[in-house]
């Protein structure tokens, strides 16, 4: 299992903030929202104010060996991330599935 993370920062300011989260995962940098896009994952409810950055739907995404996605959890609200007792429980789900 590998986890990978995905979020709008710049790699500089992932490095600078890796240590505070502690999270020991692959952190990718998707500042212009290309992964973001390709997954259609660009928040629309978010209205940003000119020069604003646009957001992603905060939205976590578990995937089998072969890529196929087997569990989606998304937030209404892009001040919030899946809760990390539901990701666990999904993880626990899909692992035991094996």
């Amino acid at each position: 299992m590998q986890i990978v993370t995905i979020c709008t920062d710049t790699p500089e300011r992932i490095r600078k903030g890796r240590s505070k989260h502690g999270l020991q995962a692959v952190m990718l940098a998707d500042p212009e929202l290309r992964v973001t896009d390709l997954y259609g994952l660009r928040n629309q409810r978010i209205q940003t104010a000119p020069g604003g950055r646009p957001q992603p739907v905060p939205t976590t995404i578990l995937a089998d060996a072969t890529g196929t996605v087997v569990w989606i959890d998304q937030s209404r609200d892009y001040q919030h991330r899946s809760d990390p007792d539901v990701v666990r429980a999904a993880l626990h789900a899909h692992l035991d599935d094996r």
